[in-house]
C-alpha cells in the first residue's frame, strides 16, 4: 500500500543549489548597484566577524553601505541615528559529530545609535533575511526553512583613525518566525572587525 505523502518535501539538491545561486546573484545586483550609489551613501566599508554559541561556530564577510544623511540627531548633533544595509555571507561550522559546514547569505538594514566625532561607542541593531544552503546543520540541529530571518544587536566602538576601521561584540540569533516547524533558532556571540575602503 502506497504511503501518503507529507505535504512538505524536502527541496532536492538541485533546488537548494538553484537557491543559493540566486541568492548570490542578487547579492551580487545589489551590490553592484550600491556601489554606484555614491550620491546617497558612504564608501563601502568590509568586515570579517567570527565566533560561536552553543551548536556551532561561525565566519563571515560582509559588506555595508551606510546612508549619507542621518535619519534622526539632535541639534547639537551629538547623538545620531543612522540606517546601513549589509550583505554577508558565512559558514557556520556544527560542534561534535553528525554534521558538516553549511553556508549562509544575507541582505541585513541596520539601525546604528552613535555620538558625533569619528571616534567613539556605537549601538546598532537590525533584522535581516538569510538562506542557509541547507536545513540540517547536525544530527541535533535540523530547521524546518532555509529561508530564516537574522536579529542582532551590538556594542562597539570607532577608532577614528585613516581605515575608519570598528571594533563590535554581537549578539546575532535566526529563526524562521514560526513560518514552519520546527523553528529551534540558534544563536551566535561574533566579534566583528571592519573598516572602510
Amino acid at each position: 500500500m502506497p504511503s501518503r505523502l507529507s505535504p512538505y518535501r524536502l527541496p532536492s539538491r538541485r533546488a537548494v543549489r538553484r537557491s543559493v545561486l540566486a541568492a548570490i546573484a542578487l547579492s551580487g545586483a545589489l551590490t553592484s548597484g550600491l556601489l554606484h550609489a555614491e550620491p546617497w551613501f558612504e564608501p563601502v566599508r568590509l568586515g570579517v566577524s567570527a565566533g560561536a554559541g552553543k551548536d556551532a561556530a561561525m565566519a563571515r564577510l560582509e559588506a555595508r553601505w551606510d546612508l549619507k544623511q542621518d535619519l534622526w540627531a539632535t541639534s547639537s548633533q551629538s547623538v545620531r541615528l543612522r540606517l546601513g544595509f549589509e550583505v554577508s555571507g558565512g559558514v557556520w561550522n556544527p560542534h561534535g559529530s553528525g554534521g558538516s559546514a553549511l553556508g549562509d547569505l544575507g541582505l541585513t538594514p541596520i539601525l546604528r545609535l552613535q555620538g558625533a566625532g569619528r571616534s567613539g561607542v556605537f549601538a546598532e541593531a537590525g533584522v535581516g533575511v538569510h538562506v542557509l544552503s541547507r536545513t540540517g546543520l547536525s544530527d541535533d540541529k535540523v530547521f524546518s526553512t532555509a529561508f530564516q530571518f537574522g536579529d542582532r544587536v551590538a556594542v562597539g566602538y570607532r577608532f577614528g583613525d585613516t581605515l575608519d576601521s570598528e571594533l563590535a561584540l554581537r549578539l546575532q540569533h535566526y529563526s524562521n518566525a514560526g513560518i514552519k516547524e520546527p523553528n529551534p533558532g540558534i544563536n551566535f556571540f561574533l566579534l566583528q572587525y571592519s573598516a572602510r575602503f
